[in-house]
Protein backbone atom coordinates (compact mmCIF):
# COMPACT_ATOMS: atom_id res chain seq x y z
CA UNK A 1 0.00 0.00 0.00
CA UNK A 2 2.97 2.38 0.87
CA UNK A 3 4.58 1.74 -2.50
CA UNK A 4 1.24 2.69 -4.58
CA UNK A 5 0.46 5.40 -2.31
CA UNK A 6 4.80 6.45 -2.81
CA UNK A 7 4.22 6.00 -6.70
CA UNK A 8 1.10 7.93 -6.97
CA UNK A 9 2.92 10.70 -5.20
CA UNK A 10 5.89 10.87 -8.03
CA UNK A 11 3.27 10.40 -10.53
CA UNK A 12 1.75 13.80 -8.98
CA UNK A 13 5.10 15.34 -8.39
CA UNK A 14 5.96 14.76 -12.24
CA UNK A 15 3.08 15.87 -13.01
CA UNK A 16 3.76 19.37 -10.93
CA UNK A 17 6.79 19.61 -12.39
CA UNK A 18 6.36 19.28 -16.00
CA UNK A 19 3.52 21.46 -16.08
CA UNK A 20 5.41 24.23 -13.99
CA UNK A 21 8.31 23.94 -16.82
CA UNK A 22 6.36 23.84 -19.96
CA UNK A 23 4.70 27.20 -18.51
CA UNK A 24 7.52 28.54 -16.85
CA UNK A 25 10.49 27.57 -18.19
CA UNK A 26 11.07 30.09 -21.15
CA UNK A 27 9.55 32.90 -19.07
CA UNK A 28 12.26 35.62 -18.25
CA UNK A 29 14.82 33.67 -21.04
CA UNK A 30 16.60 36.05 -23.42
CA UNK A 31 18.57 34.72 -26.69
CA UNK A 32 20.64 36.92 -28.85
CA UNK A 33 22.81 36.23 -31.71
CA UNK A 34 24.90 38.93 -33.22
CA UNK A 35 27.77 39.54 -35.36
CA UNK A 36 31.08 41.28 -33.78
CA UNK A 37 30.95 44.12 -36.52
CA UNK A 38 28.77 45.26 -39.07
CA UNK A 39 31.00 45.89 -41.61
CA UNK A 40 33.44 43.91 -42.28
CA UNK A 41 36.46 42.94 -45.33
CA UNK A 42 36.27 40.07 -47.74
CA UNK A 43 38.62 37.29 -46.06
CA UNK A 44 38.13 39.05 -42.02
CA UNK A 45 37.73 36.62 -39.63
CA UNK A 46 35.08 38.13 -37.43
CA UNK A 47 33.39 36.67 -34.51
CA UNK A 48 29.58 35.07 -34.04
CA UNK A 49 28.17 36.20 -30.67
CA UNK A 50 25.89 33.84 -28.48
CA UNK A 51 24.67 35.55 -25.93
CA UNK A 52 21.63 33.43 -23.40
CA UNK A 53 20.53 34.84 -19.98
CA UNK A 54 18.63 32.73 -17.84
CA UNK A 55 16.77 35.51 -15.19
CA UNK A 56 15.03 33.73 -13.08
CA UNK A 57 15.26 30.84 -9.95
CA UNK A 58 14.25 27.89 -12.54
CA UNK A 59 17.17 25.91 -13.35
CA UNK A 60 17.19 24.56 -17.21
CA UNK A 61 18.49 20.83 -17.52
CA UNK A 62 19.97 21.57 -20.75
CA UNK A 63 19.05 24.17 -23.52
CA UNK A 64 19.91 24.15 -27.53
CA UNK A 65 20.89 27.05 -29.25
CA UNK A 66 19.90 26.59 -32.70
CA UNK A 67 20.71 29.52 -35.86
CA UNK A 68 20.74 29.40 -39.52
CA UNK A 69 23.85 31.18 -41.26
CA UNK A 70 24.36 31.83 -44.99
CA UNK A 71 27.03 29.64 -45.98
CA UNK A 72 29.56 32.83 -47.13
CA UNK A 73 30.31 32.53 -43.19
CA UNK A 74 32.70 29.65 -43.28
CA UNK A 75 33.02 28.78 -39.38
CA UNK A 76 37.17 27.67 -38.02
CA UNK A 77 35.14 25.18 -36.03
CA UNK A 78 32.50 23.35 -37.64
CA UNK A 79 31.57 21.22 -34.60
CA UNK A 80 27.78 20.74 -34.37
CA UNK A 81 27.40 22.29 -37.70
CA UNK A 82 25.47 21.17 -40.79
CA UNK A 83 25.87 21.88 -44.30
CA UNK A 84 22.91 22.24 -46.59
CA UNK A 85 21.93 25.51 -48.35
CA UNK A 86 22.66 27.07 -45.13
CA UNK A 87 24.47 26.43 -41.70
CA UNK A 88 22.76 25.14 -39.07
CA UNK A 89 24.37 25.38 -36.03
CA UNK A 90 23.52 23.91 -32.72
CA UNK A 91 24.93 24.66 -29.27
CA UNK A 92 24.15 22.48 -26.02
CA UNK A 93 24.50 23.77 -22.57
CA UNK A 94 23.33 23.69 -19.26
CA UNK A 95 22.01 26.90 -17.04
CA UNK A 96 21.56 27.78 -13.48
CA UNK A 97 19.04 29.74 -12.44
CA UNK A 98 20.27 33.91 -12.86
CA UNK A 99 22.89 32.69 -14.53
CA UNK A 100 24.42 34.33 -18.36
CA UNK A 101 25.96 32.03 -21.63
CA UNK A 102 28.26 33.93 -23.98
CA UNK A 103 30.14 31.85 -26.72
CA UNK A 104 32.26 33.60 -29.58
CA UNK A 105 32.52 31.76 -32.70
CA UNK A 106 35.26 32.59 -35.02
CA UNK A 107 33.87 32.78 -38.75
CA UNK A 108 35.54 33.91 -41.80
CA UNK A 109 33.88 36.42 -44.52
CA UNK A 110 34.11 34.57 -48.00
CA UNK A 111 32.00 36.67 -49.96
CA UNK A 112 30.53 40.27 -50.64
CA UNK A 113 27.19 40.72 -49.99
CA UNK A 114 24.83 41.68 -47.62
CA UNK A 115 23.61 38.42 -44.98
CA UNK A 116 21.52 38.50 -41.72
CA UNK A 117 20.53 35.74 -39.26
CA UNK A 118 16.72 33.87 -40.55
CA UNK A 119 16.08 32.07 -37.61
CA UNK A 120 17.64 31.81 -34.59
CA UNK A 121 15.25 29.51 -31.26
CA UNK A 122 15.93 27.87 -28.35
CA UNK A 123 14.78 24.17 -27.19
CA UNK A 124 14.84 23.35 -23.65
CA UNK A 125 13.34 20.80 -21.31
CA UNK A 126 12.41 20.17 -17.43
CA UNK A 127 14.24 18.05 -15.10
CA UNK A 128 13.34 14.65 -16.13
CA UNK A 129 13.78 15.27 -19.96
CA UNK A 130 9.98 14.27 -21.10
CA UNK A 131 9.55 16.09 -24.06
CA UNK A 132 11.35 19.25 -25.47
CA UNK A 133 9.95 22.89 -25.02
CA UNK A 134 11.01 25.71 -27.76
CA UNK A 135 10.76 28.79 -28.68
CA UNK A 136 11.82 31.19 -31.83
CA UNK A 137 13.09 34.29 -31.24
CA UNK A 138 13.67 37.67 -33.28
CA UNK A 139 17.05 37.76 -35.37
CA UNK A 140 17.61 40.97 -36.30
CA UNK A 141 21.99 41.27 -36.75
CA UNK A 142 23.29 41.82 -39.78
CA UNK A 143 26.28 41.84 -41.38
CA UNK A 144 27.47 43.57 -44.65
CA UNK A 145 31.09 42.33 -46.09
CA UNK A 146 33.20 44.45 -48.54
CA UNK A 147 34.64 43.29 -51.92
CA UNK A 148 37.68 42.04 -52.56
CA UNK A 149 40.61 43.96 -52.81
CA UNK A 150 42.43 42.35 -55.58
CA UNK A 151 46.37 43.01 -55.38
CA UNK A 152 47.77 41.07 -58.63
CA UNK A 153 50.03 42.47 -61.67
CA UNK A 154 47.59 43.36 -63.52
CA UNK A 155 46.09 45.99 -60.84
CA UNK A 156 49.34 47.36 -60.77
CA UNK A 157 49.63 48.03 -64.58
CA UNK A 158 46.17 49.03 -63.93
CA UNK A 159 47.31 51.69 -61.76
CA UNK A 160 50.82 52.41 -64.14
CA UNK A 161 48.55 53.30 -67.02
CA UNK A 162 46.27 55.61 -64.55
CA UNK A 163 49.62 57.30 -63.14
CA UNK A 164 50.49 58.24 -66.76
CA UNK A 165 47.12 59.50 -67.73
CA UNK A 166 46.48 61.54 -64.22
CA UNK A 167 49.55 62.47 -62.64
CA UNK A 168 52.29 62.99 -65.61
CA UNK A 169 49.78 64.73 -67.88
CA UNK A 170 49.34 67.87 -64.98
CA UNK A 171 50.33 70.96 -64.65
CA UNK A 172 53.04 70.92 -61.71
CA UNK A 173 51.51 74.40 -60.61
CA UNK A 174 49.15 73.59 -57.89
CA UNK A 175 46.52 76.46 -56.47
CA UNK A 176 47.73 76.76 -52.83
CA UNK A 177 44.09 78.00 -52.19
CA UNK A 178 42.24 74.80 -53.24
CA UNK A 179 42.73 72.08 -50.79
CA UNK A 180 41.99 69.05 -51.45
CA UNK A 181 42.26 66.72 -48.91
CA UNK A 182 45.59 64.76 -46.56
CA UNK A 183 46.79 61.13 -47.61
CA UNK A 184 50.11 59.31 -46.76
CA UNK A 185 53.31 60.71 -47.99
CA UNK A 186 55.01 59.34 -51.33
CA UNK A 187 58.61 59.60 -53.06
CA UNK A 188 57.11 62.32 -55.29
CA UNK A 189 56.17 64.87 -52.68
CA UNK A 190 57.93 67.61 -51.47
CA UNK A 191 59.32 68.14 -47.62
CA UNK A 192 57.15 71.54 -47.79
CA UNK A 193 53.72 70.10 -48.33
CA UNK A 194 54.02 67.66 -44.82
CA UNK A 195 50.84 68.35 -42.34
CA UNK A 196 53.18 67.99 -39.28
CA UNK A 197 50.09 67.47 -36.71
CA UNK A 198 48.37 64.63 -39.10
CA UNK A 199 51.58 63.08 -39.30
CA UNK A 200 52.03 63.00 -35.41
CA UNK A 201 48.18 61.85 -34.92
CA UNK A 202 48.81 59.09 -37.74
CA UNK A 203 52.18 57.97 -36.68
CA UNK A 204 52.67 58.31 -40.54
CA UNK A 205 54.05 61.06 -42.70
CA UNK A 206 51.16 62.58 -44.11
CA UNK A 207 50.80 65.74 -46.73
CA UNK A 208 48.32 68.39 -47.59
CA UNK A 209 46.73 67.75 -51.66
CA UNK A 210 45.95 70.75 -53.69
CA UNK A 211 43.92 70.65 -56.51
CA UNK A 212 46.01 70.86 -59.48
CA UNK A 213 44.73 73.97 -62.00
CA UNK A 214 44.66 71.02 -64.46
CA UNK A 215 43.14 68.44 -62.66
CA UNK A 216 42.13 65.03 -64.29
CA UNK A 217 39.11 63.11 -62.78
CA UNK A 218 39.10 59.70 -62.73
CA UNK A 219 35.45 58.21 -64.03
CA UNK A 220 34.94 54.21 -63.08
CA UNK A 221 31.80 52.89 -65.06
CA UNK A 222 31.06 49.28 -63.70
CA UNK A 223 29.00 47.54 -66.24
CA UNK A 224 27.52 44.57 -64.83
CA UNK A 225 25.05 43.02 -68.02
CA UNK A 226 24.96 39.64 -68.67
CA UNK A 227 28.23 38.10 -70.92
CA UNK A 228 26.69 35.25 -71.52
CA UNK A 229 23.48 32.84 -72.38
CA UNK A 230 23.54 31.04 -68.69
CA UNK A 231 23.59 34.53 -67.01
CA UNK A 232 26.50 33.46 -65.42
CA UNK A 233 27.82 35.89 -62.28
CA UNK A 234 31.38 34.77 -61.53
CA UNK A 235 33.07 37.10 -64.01
CA UNK A 236 30.35 39.99 -62.92
CA UNK A 237 31.87 39.33 -58.93
CA UNK A 238 35.52 39.63 -59.96
CA UNK A 239 34.47 43.06 -62.25
CA UNK A 240 33.06 44.46 -58.67
CA UNK A 241 36.23 43.46 -56.52
CA UNK A 242 38.68 44.62 -59.61
CA UNK A 243 36.75 48.62 -59.54
CA UNK A 244 36.65 48.43 -56.06
CA UNK A 245 40.03 47.82 -55.64
CA UNK A 246 40.86 50.75 -58.38
CA UNK A 247 38.72 53.23 -56.48
CA UNK A 248 40.64 52.93 -53.08
CA UNK A 249 43.89 52.79 -54.90
CA UNK A 250 43.36 55.98 -56.46
CA UNK A 251 41.43 57.50 -53.25
CA UNK A 252 44.44 56.60 -51.10
CA UNK A 253 46.61 58.47 -53.48
CA UNK A 254 44.51 61.86 -53.17
CA UNK A 255 42.87 61.40 -57.16
CA UNK A 256 39.34 62.43 -56.96
CA UNK A 257 37.43 59.71 -58.80
CA UNK A 258 33.75 58.64 -59.43
CA UNK A 259 32.22 55.39 -59.68
CA UNK A 260 29.07 54.55 -61.52
CA UNK A 261 27.22 51.26 -62.07
CA UNK A 262 24.12 50.05 -63.72
CA UNK A 263 24.25 47.31 -60.99
CA UNK A 264 20.79 47.27 -58.49
CA UNK A 265 20.47 48.07 -54.95
CA UNK A 266 19.04 44.90 -53.45
CA UNK A 267 17.26 47.16 -51.10
CA UNK A 268 16.35 50.15 -53.51
CA UNK A 269 16.23 48.81 -56.37
CA UNK A 270 18.45 51.75 -57.76
CA UNK A 271 21.46 51.80 -59.71
CA UNK A 272 24.76 53.19 -57.71
CA UNK A 273 27.17 55.81 -58.23
CA UNK A 274 29.52 57.51 -55.64
CA UNK A 275 32.39 60.15 -55.57
CA UNK A 276 35.17 60.17 -53.34
CA UNK A 277 37.90 62.61 -52.74
CA UNK A 278 40.18 60.68 -50.43
CA UNK A 279 38.64 59.92 -46.86
CA UNK A 280 38.77 55.73 -45.77
CA UNK A 281 34.79 56.52 -44.88
CA UNK A 282 33.73 57.48 -48.32
CA UNK A 283 35.96 54.30 -49.33
CA UNK A 284 34.26 52.43 -46.75
CA UNK A 285 30.49 53.90 -48.14
CA UNK A 286 31.58 52.63 -51.31
CA UNK A 287 32.25 49.22 -50.73
CA UNK A 288 29.25 49.18 -48.55
CA UNK A 289 27.11 50.25 -51.82
CA UNK A 290 29.01 47.77 -53.77
CA UNK A 291 28.34 45.06 -51.63
CA UNK A 292 24.31 45.95 -51.70
CA UNK A 293 24.51 45.44 -55.14
CA UNK A 294 21.98 42.41 -56.04
CA UNK A 295 23.50 40.33 -59.39
CA UNK A 296 19.84 38.95 -59.55
CA UNK A 297 18.16 41.99 -60.88
CA UNK A 298 17.89 43.46 -64.18
CA UNK A 299 20.10 46.07 -64.97
CA UNK A 300 19.94 49.24 -66.41
CA UNK A 301 21.20 48.74 -69.86
CA UNK A 302 24.71 50.32 -70.85
CA UNK A 303 23.63 52.40 -73.38
CA UNK A 304 20.87 54.33 -71.21
CA UNK A 305 23.33 54.79 -68.51
CA UNK A 306 25.69 56.67 -70.74
CA UNK A 307 22.56 58.54 -72.02
CA UNK A 308 21.57 59.77 -68.85
CA UNK A 309 25.42 60.63 -67.57
CA UNK A 310 26.52 62.05 -71.04
CA UNK A 311 25.94 65.69 -69.43
CA UNK A 312 28.37 64.47 -66.77
CA UNK A 313 31.23 63.62 -68.81
CA UNK A 314 33.99 65.50 -69.48
CA UNK A 315 36.14 65.40 -72.42
CA UNK A 316 39.27 65.62 -70.19
CA UNK A 317 38.16 63.05 -67.99
CA UNK A 318 40.18 59.71 -67.39
CA UNK A 319 37.56 57.32 -68.07
CA UNK A 320 37.52 53.86 -66.88
CA UNK A 321 34.98 51.19 -68.09
CA UNK A 322 34.87 47.15 -66.22
CA UNK A 323 33.04 44.91 -68.47
CA UNK A 324 32.82 41.14 -68.37
CA UNK A 325 30.62 42.03 -71.44
CA UNK A 326 32.19 42.12 -75.20
CA UNK A 327 29.44 41.80 -77.70
CA UNK A 328 28.89 44.28 -80.41
CA UNK A 329 26.32 46.07 -78.58
CA UNK A 330 28.77 46.97 -75.74
CA UNK A 331 31.64 47.60 -78.72
CA UNK A 332 29.00 50.27 -79.90
CA UNK A 333 28.68 51.90 -76.57
CA UNK A 334 32.31 52.27 -75.98
CA UNK A 335 32.86 53.79 -79.42
CA UNK A 336 30.76 56.01 -78.88
CA UNK A 337 32.40 56.63 -75.27
CA UNK A 338 35.67 57.34 -77.14
CA UNK A 339 34.02 59.90 -78.57
CA UNK A 340 33.28 62.21 -76.04
CA UNK A 341 36.50 61.54 -74.12
CA UNK A 342 39.73 61.96 -74.98
CA UNK A 343 40.85 59.22 -72.83
CA UNK A 344 39.01 55.86 -72.35
CA UNK A 345 40.12 52.14 -71.20
CA UNK A 346 37.97 49.21 -71.18
CA UNK A 347 39.41 46.43 -68.75
CA UNK A 348 38.04 43.37 -69.64
CA UNK A 349 37.79 40.43 -67.23
CA UNK A 350 38.30 37.17 -68.96
CA UNK A 351 39.09 33.51 -68.25
CA UNK A 352 42.61 32.13 -69.52
CA UNK A 353 42.21 30.60 -72.82
CA UNK A 354 38.63 31.15 -73.36
CA UNK A 355 37.41 30.49 -77.05
CA UNK A 356 37.01 33.75 -78.67
CA UNK A 357 35.18 34.37 -82.46
CA UNK A 358 38.01 34.81 -84.95
CA UNK A 359 36.52 37.62 -86.04
CA UNK A 360 36.66 39.74 -83.15
CA UNK A 361 38.15 42.88 -82.79
CA UNK A 362 38.79 44.84 -79.35
CA UNK A 363 39.87 47.99 -79.70
CA UNK A 364 43.51 49.15 -79.08
CA UNK A 365 41.76 50.75 -75.68
CA UNK A 366 41.33 47.51 -74.39
CA UNK A 367 43.01 45.53 -71.80
CA UNK A 368 42.14 42.15 -70.87
CA UNK A 369 42.33 40.91 -67.65
CA UNK A 370 42.73 36.91 -67.96
CA UNK A 371 41.82 34.71 -64.77
CA UNK A 372 42.18 31.34 -64.16
CA UNK A 373 38.62 29.40 -63.90
CA UNK A 374 35.75 28.71 -66.27
CA UNK A 375 32.24 29.19 -65.84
Amino acid sequence: MKIIIFIIFLAIAASVEIAWYRKHALKKLDLDVSFSKSVASYGEIIEVIEVAKNNKRLPLPFILLKFEAPQVLEFQDMTNTTLSDLLYREDMLTMKPFSKHTRKIKAKCTARGYYSFTRVNLTTSDLLLTGKITREFPADASITILPEIIDTEMQRSLWSVTYSEVYTRRTLLTDPFSFAGIREYQPWDPMRTVNWTATARAGDLMVNTNTSTTAKKVKVILNLEYYNPKKSVSLLEKSISIAYSYVCELTHLGIPVELLTNGRDMMSGSTVSTSLNGSDSEITECGTELALIDLGKEVQPLSDLLDDYASELKRDDFVVVVSPRRDVSFRNSFLTLTKRCNSCLWVLPCYKGTHTDPSEVLPPECIKWEMPGHD
